[in-house]
């Protein structure tokens, strides 16, 4: 099949997954648009699936429409599932493309995908192929950062140390223990809710910090940072297919 590209905007970056057939060769994140078309041509692409969460320039926009054939997802784009979201235009096109991966991976299955980055989101997928909603709650650094905001004297800490003891014994370490402990406690409780609600439910991590709490949480996970660019190539792969 034809070499594809996904593209991951968020508020800072392009990650960027480079396919061909139906495997992920690579992944490569820019800042630089001018760096991102140049690598596109040199992959010689011929389909992108955009994912835009952030602020995406209009320019690159036009660039990339001019050069390449784009799938540009949003609420009006086909998907392999039905979405029952009350508000499915305020929904963001990463969930979607995260829960697309986790139902192409574990098609018969229901499926929660949680994304760990500057907030926690939470995606249920049902095996009856719903997507139905889920939640969402702040990342670490935003726990941090509003331990800062809105207090006197609690001083803004930006290196996260995750080997934090249970036990703080000074003002940063109570601080990352309350942030790390406490959302290690609030993922682990939330799966705990949905196994309960929900008979053999599958846990899906992804995510910059996916690797690094999956291997601190005793539930059974599958974890893929790179869920959300698989996600954009399977939706990607459905239109073309169709088209």
């Amino acid at each position: 099949m034809f070499k594809r590209v996904s593209i991951d905007i968020g508020n800072s970056l392009m990650k960027v997954g480079f396919f061909k057939d139906n495997e992920l060769e690579k992944v490569s994140v820019f800042e630089d648009s001018v760096k991102l078309i140049q690598a596109l041509i040199d992959y010689s692409c011929e389909w992108i699936g955009l994912a835009n969460v952030g602020h995406l320039d209009a320019t690159l926009l036009n660039h990339l429409k001019e050069q390449f054939k784009v799938l540009e997802i949003n609420s009006s784009t086909i998907f392999p599932f039905d979405i029952q979201y009350g508000t499915p235009n305020t929904l963001g096109v990463d969930r979607i493309a995260a829960v697309a991966a986790a139902r192409e991976i574990f098609p018969k299955k229901t499926c929660l995908v949680i994304d760990i980055g500057t907030c926690v989101t939470y995606d249920l997928i049902t095996k009856d192929n719903v997507y139905l909603g889920g939640g969402i709650s702040p990342g670490i650094h935003l726990r941090l950062k509003a331990m800062n905001t809105f207090t006197a004297n609690l001083p803004l800490i930006e290196e996260v140390d995750f080997e934090q003891d249970l036990v703080g014994n000074s003002t940063y370490s109570c601080m990352m223990s309350g942030a790390v402990n406490g959302l290690l406690a609030e993922i682990e409780g939330t799966i705990q809710q949905y196994q309960r609600k929900f008979d053999g439910i599958v846990t899906l991590f992804c995510g910059g910090m996916a690797n690094t709490f999956e291997s601190k949480l005793n539930s059974s996970i599958f974890a893929d940072r790179n869920l959300v660019l698989k996600g954009i190539d399977s939706i990607l792969r459905l239109h073309v297919q169709t088209n």
